[in-house]
Order: C-alpha cells, then sequence, then structure tokens
C-alpha cells in the first residue's frame, strides 16, 4: 500500500518546532514557579487545614500543566523521527530540566505521605478535599516505599542516564532497522512495522521468511537488546529492593491499585483455558489444510488475497462504529482525524507499534498507529481512538491529578472500540470467506490479548526471578520464552529455532513492568461490559461514559461496581473466557 496519503499529526498546537524558544520559555517559567511554590509550602503541608491544603494541590496541578507540556511535545515528536538529531537533543534536554524542577517539588509528596494519621484523616473527611481523596490515598499507600528527599532527588537524576536513556537505546535500534525483503518479485528495504505486517500475508512462505527476518534482526542485535533488558531489570530488582517492597510486581500492584491475589485469580484462570487456544489453531490448521502449522501461521488469512482498506475506509469503518454506541463518541474519533492527531504512514526512523498518547487534561491525545492496509490495523485504529475517546471523557471531567486512569482500566474503551467495529464489519460483510477472516481476528485478537498476554506476564515473572541470582546469558531468556510460548500453544502450534527470540520482538518488557496482565483484565472487563450494552442498548451508554470520565478518581473495585461488576468474584473471569469460548464454537460452524 502506498503511504503517500497516509496522515503525519501536527505538533504545531504543543510547539512549532524542536527549537521553538516556547519550550525553553515553559521550562524557565516551570521552574521558577516551582521554587516559588517550594518557598511557600517548604516544612509547613503537615500543619494545613483541609482549605489550604486543597488550595495547595490546586497550585501544583497548574504548575505540572507547564512543565509536562514540552515533555508531551519531545516524547511525540521523538515517536516519530527517533534518528533526527535534533529531537534527540531535545528528549534529552527537557529530561534533564524536568527532572530538575521535578527534584524541586519532591517535598510537597513527600510531605503529605508522612503527615501524622490523625490530621491525614481530617483531610479525608473533609469536603473541601473530595475532589483530591483518592489521590491522597495513593500517596499514602506509597509512603512506606518512599526515600528521604535528597536520595528521592538522586534517584530521578540517576534516572536519566539510567532507565529512560537504556528504554532509549531500544527504540532507537530498533526504529533504524531497514530490512531488504522480497515480496511478490519486488526487493526493497522495509521497517520493522511493515515487516510485522507480511506475517499476516497470503502465501505461507512470504509469513516463513517475513517473521524469520524480525526474529533474526533481533537475535543479530542481542548484544546491545540483551543488555538493556538485563541493565534494566536488574535496576528493577534493585529499587524494589531499596523501596521495600515485597517483589518485583508489587510496584505495578500497588499503581494499579490491585491485589496480588486478585491478579494471580485472573492469570490461573486463562491458563486453565489455554486449551481454547490449543483448539482454535488446530481447528484454524485443518481450515486452511496446515499439517505442519507453526508460529509463522498464528496470523495467516483465510484467503490467499487479503482484503485491503484504504485510509479513508478505515476512518469511515472506524467513525460509523463509534456512532453506534452514540453521536458523542463518534465526534470525539472524528476530531482526531479533523485536527491532524493522528500519524499512520510507517517510515524510516518512526517507532514500531500503536499507542495514543495523553499527558494532562487541557491538552487532547495524539495516536501513533503504522497502517499498511491490513483488517488488523484498522482494529488497531480503533483501539487507540478508543483510548482518545476515555482521555477526553477523562479531561472533561477531571483535574490532573485524578486524570489517567489505573493502567487494567485504561484498557477499557479501546477494547470497546475494537468489539464494537468487529460487529459492525461482521453485520454489513457479504463475502463468506472475509465474514470468515473478520470472525478469525476477533477470536485471535482475543487470545492475543487475553492469553498471550498473561503467557508474557508469566515469562516476565521468571525472567524478573532469574535476573536476580546475576547476568542471564541471552540463551537462558529464549528458553524461558519457549517454555512460556510452548505452554499456551501446546502441540496445536509447531515452534521453530528461532521463536525463542520472541521475548526481545516486545517493548513493553523493555518500557514497562509487567504491564501485559492489564490487557488479559482489559478484555475480559470489556466482554461484560459489551454484553451490557448488547443487553440494554442506549440505556447503558450514560453508565459507560460516567465509568470513562471518572479517569483515575477511586480505585477500579468501586468504579466497575458502578457498571454492575464485581471483580472480587472468582467466577467473574471464568464468564469472560466462556464468551471467548461461544466464539470459537460458532466459528467452528462457520468452517
Amino acid at each position: 500500500m502506498t503511504t503517500a496519503a497516509l496522515p503525519r499529526w501536527d505538533l504545531s498546537p504543543l510547539y512549532a518546532a524542536p527549537d521553538d524558544p516556547a519550550i525553553t520559555r515553559d521550562l524557565e517559567e516551570s521552574r521558577r514557579a516551582a521554587d516559588a511554590f517550594a518557598a511557600a509550602h517548604r516544612g509547613r503541608v503537615g500543619g494545613y487545614d483541609a482549605a489550604t491544603l486543597a488550595a495547595a494541590l490546586a497550585g501544583f496541578e497548574d504548575l505540572l500543566d507547564r512543565l509536562y507540556r514540552p515533555s508531551f511535545y519531545a516524547q511525540l515528536a521523538f515517536a516519530t523521527a527517533t534518528e533526527d538529531p535534533a529531537v534527540q537533543a531535545l528528549l534529552a534536554r527537557v529530561r534533564e530540566l524536568t527532572t530538575d524542577i521535578g527534584n524541586r517539588l519532591q517535598f510537597f509528596d513527600i510531605e503529605i505521605k508522612v503527615t501524622p494519621a490523625a490530621v491525614f484523616d481530617g483531610w479525608l473527611a473533609a469536603p473541601a478535599l473530595a475532589t483530591y481523596a483518592h489521590h491522597l490515598r495513593r500517596l499514602r499507600r506509597l509512603a512506606p516505599h518512599t526515600l528521604s528527599e535528597p536520595e528521592e532527588r538522586l534517584a530521578a537524576v540517576k534516572d536519566i542516564t539510567g532507565r529512560a536513556a537504556f528504554a532509549q537505546l531500544y527504540s532507537e535500534v530498533t526504529a533504524a532497522w531497514r530490512i531488504p525483503f522480497e515480496v511478490e518479485g519486488e526487493t526493497r528495504e522495509r521497517s520493522l512495522a511493515e515487516m510485522r505486517a507480511l506475517r499476516s500475508h497470503g502465501d505461507r512462505e512470504v509469513r516463513r521468511r517475513a517473521s524469520a527476518a524480525v526474529l533474526e534482526r533481533h537475535r543479530d542485535h542481542a548484544q546491545v537488546l540483551v543488555y538493556v533488558a538485563n541493565t534494566l531489570w536488574q535496576d528493577h530488582r534493585l529499587e524494589v529492593d531499596l523501596r521495600r517492597f515485597d517483589g518485583p510486581m508489587a510496584p505495578t500492584l500497588l499503581d494499579d491499585e490491585l491485589s496480588r491475589a486478585g491478579v494471580e485469580a485472573l492469570m490461573s484462570a486463562v491458563e486453565s483455558r489455554y486449551g481454547l487456544a490449543h483448539e482454535y489453531y488446530r481447528l484454524k490448521a485443518r481450515a486452511l489444510g496446515i499439517g505442519d502449522f507453526a508460529t509463522h501461521d498464528l496470523l495467516a488469512p483465510y484467503a490467499a488475497e487479503s482484503r485491503r482498506i484504504t485510509w479513508a475506509e478505515a476512518q469511515a469503518d472506524v467513525e460509523s462504529a463509534f456512532a453506534e454506541v452514540s453521536p458523542e463518541m463518534r465526534a470525539i474519533a472524528r476530531g482526531f482525524f479533523a485536527e491532524r492527531r493522528i500519524d499512520a504512514e510507517p517510515r524510516p526512523g518512526k517507532r514500531d507499534g500503536a499507542f495514543c498518547s495523553a499527558m494532562v487534561p487541557a491538552l487532547p491525545p495524539w495516536v501513533l498507529t503504522n497502517f499498511t492496509g491490513r483488517l488488523e490495523d484498522v482494529s488497531t485504529l480503533a483501539h487507540e481512538l478508543g483510548h482518545g475517546v476515555h482521555f477526553v471523557l477523562a479531561g472533561r471531567a477531571q483535574r490532573l491529578l485524578n486524570y489517567w486512569p489505573t493502567t487494567p482500566l485504561a484498557e477499557t474503551a479501546s477494547v470497546f472500540g475494537e468489539m464494537v467495529l468487529g460487529r459492525r464489519q461482521l453485520e454489513r460483510e457479504r463475502d463468506p470467506g472475509v465474514r470468515r477472516q473478520l470472525l478469525a481476528h476477533r477470536i485471535e485478537d482475543a487470545l492475543a490479548t487475553i492469553m498471550r498476554q498473561v503467557a508474557y506476564t508469566r515469562f516476565e515473572q521468571h525472567a524478573h526471578a532469574r535476573r536476580a541470582e546475576g547476568v542471564v546469558p541471552k540463551g537462558e531468556y529464549c528458553g524461558l520464552w519457549r517454555a512460556a510460548i510452548a505452554r499456551l500453544y501446546g502441540d496445536a502450534v509447531r515452534l521453530s529455532d528461532l521463536d525463542g527470540w520472541g521475548w526481545i520482538t516486545i517493548p513493553h518488557f523493555i518500557a514497562y513492568r509487567f504491564y501485559c496482565y492489564s490487557y488479559a483484565f482489559g478484555q475480559l472487563l470489556v466482554f461484560a461490559l459489551y454484553r451490557k450494552w448488547e443487553q440494554e442498548g442506549a440505556a447503558f451508554v450514560p453508565r459507560l461514559f460516567e465509568l470513562l470520565a471518572a479517569g483515575g478518581s477511586q480505585e477500579p473495585g468501586p468504579l466497575l461496581a458502578r457498571v454492575g461488576i464485581d471483580i472480587a468474584d472468582p467466577a467473574f473471569w471464568g464468564q469472560g473466557l466462556d464468551v471467548l469460548a461461544e466464539l470459537i464454537r460458532e466459528f467452528e460452524e462457520v468452517v
């Protein structure tokens, strides 16, 4: 597919260019404001009454609103221009200055965390602080894991050349790759995103070669990439110990406001149903007539020629699907197209994958995808625009400190958007082959979102545990990865010798810690929400939007109780997996 007509985003509403003097001005003004804030509040916070603390928190949010803007711009600019020296220099400069400014404000959170219980409890009960009650509770839970102010400042500074630098190195290395590859008589250099797209090509040999090329390129750069992983995972272990967490996953669980037992129940429930994945892939192998179904066949289409989708068609499909839920949902999505807040063109130097990025309620979100014209790319667009709807609704209702939803709930609108799109595509499609492909995509997406992400998380748990014992050779990580995916696929999918390198192709392991289970949480949650929408129709939409607009203003359990969902019920996850089983039964009838 030609990329000439695909959009690039316009970041000028943020700043005109990497050398825009407004970036320096905003950073300097943020530094002055931080110094003034510290002069006004340092050493006094524990003695504040509720009204005074509420005013201080509001001022703190105003300060962060300005401080975060240069970082937002620098991160977005880098995502599409990882090789641009001016953008690289900007990102480094902004990181250094925002860390310095943030360090001038470290005292504020720390003083709140260590406030005597009687004062703190009074704050939580005060109507003047009702807006900030959840933020205050979050801070209090972090108190046992918070260091002294000088230590926190030192840790923030060291992260610039530590964790952040190594994650950036991974992005720069992989975004720079150009892989020579021949398809249908044409040989040219392709980006990593383009190579990943070829794994769903109709020609099995193209799929095999594309999958191998992606894995081989990562393997050939293993000296750098595995060193990055070893360093980041050791950095995490050291921080876990320093902050007195009881395990490598504990910081993520605290941030997500979920219990270890609850997440383990989710993961165990999914693992107990891995047989659904085995069943589906055996079915797919029979339908495609493949006797030795392998990992390079996981994304195989059910027709030699898959339907290609133009960008205009993708936009129309997503907007129409969102309109079925609500005109407001469609209007929010349309704003991304109209205001050029989507970057869809795959190109050299642009990072792989897709995301929706938001920073503060006063700024709209931006979406990045790598669109290659596949049906799957339309689903990705719906997923990221679902995130966008979530951020916009939360931005309208919440202040900055309550803006971000916890990670598992952050997947709610994105997965919901995908499911609505999938239903619409199925309802209007008349071509039997394409209908089969659409239904298969729904199942395969659910398998990837639920089961594969749980397998990812198990690998991550084992990898972090092994790294705690010392530097891990690259081959040992590969062995842990093969064990995780072999359990997932059973004897239904053949693994190649190269498949062990799959772990280092997953950027989530590099940029985040234990993020992947949240996809499974989100998908199973959305199965329940989607069923409620199907049953109740338009009457359910206000409750759904209320959930999204809540942002991070409350813990996940109470928020979901508003829409009649009890995530503490062990049977809840099984109900979602039953929906997946029903989809596989339906597909079996189709084929």
